[in-house]
Order: C-alpha cells, then sequence, then structure tokens
C-alpha cells in the first residue's frame, strides 16, 4: 500500500484518532499529528498552551459547515478533496485562516480544467478579488481557447442576480494573456471585447455610437494583433468606430496588401490586384502622370505657349512683306532704265 492510500485509509477509518473538531455541532475526530505538520494555525490551536486538555476544538464560523471543513481536513490528509465552484470560496477561505497555501494552489490547479467557460470567468473574477493568487486568472484564460472550441462565449457569467458583465479588469487580462489558437484566433479575441463593449453600453444605457464604443475599446485596442484580424474586420467595425487612428489602420492594410502580392508575384501597379475597398484610390493614383512628367508637360507648355505667338507674328510679317512685293513689282517694271531715263 502506498502512503498515499494508506493516509486515505486513516482519514476514512478515523482510527487512533486523538482530537476531535465540533462543526455546528457536528463532530469530526481527527490525528493531532497530522493535523500539526500540516498547518501553523492548527498546530497551535492543538499543541499550543491554550489548546483544551479534552482536545475538542469548536469551529464556530457561519459560512464553514461540516462537509466544508471534513473536505478542508480531508485534504490535510490526501492533498486532495472535492473542489467545485460552489465550495470554492469556502476552501480558499479555509487555506487562508489555516495557512495550508498547497490547498489554494490545488484549486487553482484543478478547477479550471473541468469549468464551462461562463464558470471559467467567475472563477477568474474570484482569482482578481484575491490578486491573482496563485496565477488563477491566467489559469483559467488558458483553458478559454479549448472550452470556445466550437462557440465562442461572451464575456457574462451567471450570479445570483442573474446575469454579469465581466470586469474590465478581467478583460484586458482576456485580452493580453489568453492563448491564441487554430481554432480560437486574434479576431475571436477581438470579436468578443467587442461585444463586451456593447453589453456596456445596454447596461449603462449608453448609446452603442462610435464616441462610446471607442471609449470602452482604448485600454485593449494596443493589446491586439491587428496583422492576424481579417480584412473584413479591419475595413467595417475597427474602420467603422474609429478604434484606432485612420493612419495605423492604413500602414496595417496596407503592409497587409503588399505581402499578399509579394506572396502572388502580382504586379502592384495592376488596380485589378488591389482590394475592392481600395480600387478607385489604386485607379486614379496610377491615372496621374508622374511628377517628373508632369514637370515636363508644364515645362514644354510654358516654352511653347510664347514661342507660337512669336512665329505667327513672324508669318504675319512674311505675308505683309509678300503683298508689298507683289504690288510694288508691276509699277517698279513699268518704269524705263535708268539710263533711258537720263537721256
Amino acid at each position: 500500500m502506498s502512503l498515499a492510500s494508506a493516509f486515505e485509509k486513516v482519514f476514512g477509518s478515523k482510527e487512533g484518532a486523538d482530537c476531535t473538531f465540533l462543526v455546528h455541532n457536528q463532530e469530526l475526530p481527527a490525528h493531532q499529528f497530522i493535523l500539526a505538520n500540516r498547518s501553523p494555525v492548527l498546530k497551535a490551536m492543538i499543541k499550543g498552551p491554550m489548546a483544551p486538555p479534552s482536545q475538542r476544538h469548536e469551529i464556530i464560523d457561519p459560512q464553514i459547515t461540516f462537509d466544508d471543513f471534513n473536505n478542508f481536513v480531508k485534504f490535510l490528509y490526501t492533498e486532495k478533496c472535492d473542489v467545485s465552484l460552489e465550495n470554492v470560496e469556502v476552501l480558499f477561505r479555509l487555506s487562508d485562516m489555516y495557512d495550508v497555501p498547497d490547498l489554494f494552489e490545488f484549486c487553482a490547479n484543478t478547477l479550471p480544467k473541468s469549468l464551462k467557460p461562463k464558470d471559467l470567468l467567475k472563477f477568474a473574477e474570484m482569482g482578481m478579488a484575491l490578486g491573482n493568487k496563485s496565477n488563477v486568472v491566467n489559469k483559467c484564460l488558458n483553458e478559454v481557447p479549448n472550452k470556445a472550441r466550437y462557440s465562442y462565449s461572451p464575456l457574462q457569467y451567471e450570479s445570483q442576480s442573474g446575469k454579469v458583465w465581466s470586469s474590465s479588469e478581467l478583460v484586458l487580462e482576456f485580452v493580453k494573456y489568453c492563448p491564441r489558437t487554430d481554432s480560437f484566433k486574434e479576431e475571436a479575441v477581438f470579436e468578443i471585447t467587442f461585444e463586451w463593449a456593447k453589453g456596456q453600453c445596454k447596461e449603462k444605457n449608453l448609446e452603442i455610437n462610435t464616441e462610446n464604443l471607442k471609449e470602452l475599446m482604448s485600454p485593449f485596442v494596443q493589446h491586439f494583433d491587428l496583422e492576424k484580424i481579417s480584412l473584413g474586420i479591419l475595413t467595417s467595425t475597427i474602420f467603422d468606430y474609429e478604434l484606432i487612428p485612420e493612419k495605423q489602420l492604413l500602414k496595417r492594410f496596407v503592409d497587409h496588401f503588399k505581402k499578399e502580392v509579394k506572396k502572388q508575384n502580382l504586379p502592384l501597379s495592376n488596380p485589378q490586384n488591389m482590394p475592392m475597398q481600395l480600387q478607385p484610390l489604386q485607379t486614379q493614383f496610377y491615372q496621374q502622370p508622374p511628377p517628373q512628367q508632369m514637370t515636363q508637360q508644364m515645362q514644354t507648355q510654358f516654352h511653347q505657349q510664347p514661342h507660337s505667338k512669336l512665329m505667327q507674328q513672324q508669318q504675319q510679317q512674311q505675308q505683309r512683306h509678300h503683298q508689298m512685293q507683289q504690288q510694288l513689282q508691276p509699277q517698279f517694271h513699268q518704269q524705263p532704265p535708268h539710263k533711258q531715263m537720263l537721256q
């Protein structure tokens, strides 16, 4: 028999128990040696100067039931216990009260693997309230892609008052640290976060418009890898609600386009190779002459304009001169030669 099996058998039989805990008038026998070596607080209760001679110790905490304390003692014996979303808060409390950090670690490692996506968020909120002790939040977020393989759940969980949206602090942790996988990609994280922002608008009776969504999404946008978000989302949701500056959006878009053109060995100047959203701009750009060509055209026009006027003037003068010659020639030939005139 292994040591773990032996301790489990001792816990079940209570054979040789030498102390008793009274929890709401129910007795729980235990062994001083085991408890004193597992918890410094229990050691003080059992071995300290204030320990009762009868070794009967009453637990009067109203939030701790007999089953809760029995489950706690089981962990002290066996390093395992029953943990669920319903009793984990009590186990956390007992772990803190009796200084048993291993119990907290056990719950943080065990529970996320058995929870549904919405319950993961609730457990993560508990971890946030406890300062992310034992990295509870990240352990919950690591399970999200596995739970959301077939459907994406909103950042909501059930409480006694109904459905509750996750806190903005937890959403930030979700955006920053939730693993991306082939089935849970960057755009899935973005869409879930954007739905959370719209849910916040409804909860706060705010209009779902650019101003409100931009403000709610502002803490998260910088943590998204926009290179891994589809062009459809970039040119619709992100552009329409101005979630990032236009210059940054255009740079992301053009970088993506250049990569696709390079992959397919397509000429960048062909407007048909440009995505539909940019084709009008691309066509207009390439219809314009290059700056050097435009300069040459302007210079040619500039120099041609005065030269053409001068040519017109010269032609007009030549025409007038020719007309004068035609008029003078008959008169000149009708006159006698000079000698004849002298004679």
